[in-house]
């Protein structure tokens, strides 16, 4: 079983409006409901900024929510609060393509992710992204808990690095938003 945090925007601009952010946290959260079905997230962490408000939504879809000015505290609060072994950050607005929760379990069930993270990345939107994948903003991050608990300020990229992560080519995810 894994933690999910879906990781809002902290910073907004004239492209990012609460609509907007709003709709990507919902598509996220909603693309994952099969994957709690069949008993793989065992729960739904939300990570934004204060302006957002979007603790209706957490509300609503029976999720924690925590409220952060950066992205590292919001992380921190939601890794000190979830309760699973494994957790699964996922940048709000990515929705996971098919075969995305057999993956994971595969990852899980053969103890592949027992020491290190996996990088997951978006599909590729250019065609030099289809040959050069590390060009690919990533997406999420399948990593042992233990193992980000020890990061003193854990942003997305820090994490990364901490979690000795590596790419997990054959799991993909979508951009909706």
């Amino acid at each position: 079983m894994i933690s999910l945090i879906v990781l809002c925007p902290m910073a907004t601009g004239p492209s990012a409006t609460e609509g907007q952010t709003a709709e990507a946290v919902v598509r996220t959260l909603s693309a994952f409901v099969g994957a709690a079905v069949r008993g793989l997230v065992r729960e739904a962490i939300l990570v934004g900024p204060p302006h957002m408000k979007l603790g209706y939504i957490a509300d609503h879809a029976g999720s924690a929510f925590f409220e952060a000015k950066t992205e590292a505290d919001g992380i921190a609060h939601a890794l000190a609060a979830s309760r699973a072994a494994h957790v699964l950050i996922v940048r709000a607005g990515y929705v996971p393509e098919t075969g995305f929760a057999e993956a994971i379990e595969d990852l899980l069930r053969f103890g592949k992710a027992e020491n290190q993270g996996w990088l997951m990345r978006g599909s590729a939107r250019r065609p030099i992204e289809k040959i050069l994948t590390h060009l690919v903003r990533p997406a999420a991050l399948l990593a042992p808990r233990r193992l980000c608990l020890n990061v003193k300020a854990p942003d997305f990229a820090s994490l990364v690095k901490a979690t000795r992560a590596r790419p997990a080519s054959q799991i993909r995810l979508r951009a909706v938003i």
